[in-house]
């Protein structure tokens, strides 16, 4: 079984990375409590992160979602490729406004918004996220898991 790359540094050359060398990477996730049944995805390997963008391309199963989670300084764009996500956006959990994506729809996330999604098609759904910093890339991003009294801090 050959090593899946998860993220490639990509400063000062160009890079391709053919869809066949890309794998689904279903790996044990750093946030607790996110297998609980209903909250998992997988990113399809690997990422890449230039110095003011990072491109990480996802498969969310049909039926999965992932709970609302921010970071501070960062923009967000999200493209769909295939199936439905609806996106719930806002500055915390309680205050969202949700989008419904379609195949090719892009949604942009404003630096101070964090999301929350789940896959409402019939099928997964691959997507796209691409991000850059507003000021310096953050450290850490905040998880509300439902359930759990208080937030996850995930250290990057």
């Amino acid at each position: 079984m050959r090593k899946i790359e998860t993220v490639i540094e990509a400063k000062d050359e160009p890079i391709l990375i053919p869809w066949a060398e890309r794998d689904l990477n279903w790996r044990e996730s750093s946030i607790p409590f996110i297998d609980k049944t209903g909250w998992h995805g997988a990113l399809i390997s690997p990422s890449i992160n230039g110095t003011n963008v990072r491109f990480f391309p996802y498969y969310l199963p049909f039926g999965q979602a992932r709970p609302f989670h921010i970071a501070e300084n960062l923009e967000l764009v999200v493209f769909l490729l295939e199936g439905q996500i609806e996106f719930g956006v806002g500055p915390n959990a309680d205050q969202l406004q949700y989008f419904r994506l379609g195949k090719y729809d892009t949604l942009f996330v404003p630096s101070g918004k964090g999301v929350d999604y789940r896959n409402i098609g019939q099928t997964g759904a691959r997507y796209v996220m691409a991000n850059s910093p507003t000021r310096e890339w953050p450290k850490e991003c905040i998880y509300n898991i439902p359930g759990q009294e208080k937030p996850f801090a995930r250290k990057f």
